[in-house]
């Protein structure tokens, strides 16, 4: 286990969905500080290192604690079905662990779909938190927002891509450096620069760890998905029994960014930052010293 933003990384074992899965988390910063927990982004390229150029910034001020989702990064992944609420489920025994070592209130600082899994847990773990922060939330997976389709129509997909033989060989060919380059420079980063071949290598590195592509395809075609409606976003933030503070990507694609610009509604506060799903890599020092900034008061 190679610490991915400068932190110590241990090996959790968790009991999820009949499941015994290990989870790698990692933690940076003085215990005594007031405890941030980073969930990262989910997608195809889904890691706990995403927070690095954020970590950087906010150095020895918090206690930061991050993982990579069962199914992404160097967590397990199973050829299991994934969906949100086992995702949930993987949250709450994260939380339920961090408890032993860090009994007070946290901030929870969830970025794109992570938001909507944090926000599933509203009534039973809000009250825990400090503050919960959305950076560039979203709620429906790729395929289900640019069709405006529910997530069942693509269950074929997900059958697919777990079959042996084909499945490997299509997610290989949806993997492939030119593929997640398009990925990245439409939807994730604004600054084209970022895409450098070794970078490009590195992320497809990630993307194609043994059995990623089960929890990937999940993510793509709807799978993690909470709802199929809004309806559900909006009523979840309204029972929060914390403070929301809702960051919007300035570029995020426009269905995204009309679905963050709804959750303004139930956000007791609101910013707007460069970037679009991924500004939480992109623009990680700005948003470190906005959270700092607006954070710091109810740590």
């Amino acid at each position: 286990m190679t610490p991915a933003f400068g932190g110590t990384a241990e090996r959790l074992q968790l009991d999820l969905g009949g499941h015994r899965l290990g989870v790698i988390l990692e933690r940076s910063g003085p215990r005594s500080a007031p405890l941030w927990l980073l969930l990262p982004a989910l997608s195809t390229v889904s890691s706990r290192g995403e927070w690095k150029p954020m970590a950087q910034v906010v150095g020895d001020q918090r206690h930061l604690v991050s993982f990579d989702w069962p199914g992404f990064g160097e967590s397990d992944r199973p050829a299991i079905t994934y969906d949100a609420s086992f995702l949930r489920s993987a949250l709450r025994a994260v939380l339920t662990y961090l408890r032993t070592t860090h009994p007070g209130r946290i901030t929870v600082v969830a970025a794109g779909h992570s938001a909507s899994i944090a926000l599933g847990l509203a009534g039973e773990w809000s009250a825990r938190w400090q503050s919960l922060v959305a950076v560039a939330p979203t709620w429906r997976g790729p395929l289900p927002t640019m069709t405006g389709w529910p997530p069942q129509q693509f269950s074929w997909l997900q059958q697919l891509i777990a079959a042996p033989l084909i499945g490997p060989a299509l997610y290989r060919l949806n993997t492939s450096r030119a593929v997640l380059k398009l990925m990245l420079r439409r939807h994730v980063w604004l600054d084209p620069d970022l895409l450098t071949p070794q970078r490009i290598r590195e992320e497809q590195q990630l993307a194609r760890r043994p059995g990623a592509r089960f929890a990937s395809v999940a993510f793509v075609s709807g799978g993690l998905d909470p709802a199929v409606d809004r309806a559900w976003w909006l009523q979840q933030a309204r029972m929060l029994q914390c403070p929301l503070q809702l960051v919007v990507a300035a570029q995020a694609p426009p269905r995204s960014r009309s679905e963050m610009e709804a959750l303004t509604a139930a956000a007791d506060q609101v910013s707007v930052v460069p970037g679009r799903l991924g500004l939480h890599q992109e623009f990680g020092a700005l948003l470190a010293r906005q959270l700092l900034e607006n954070v710091a008061s109810i740590d």
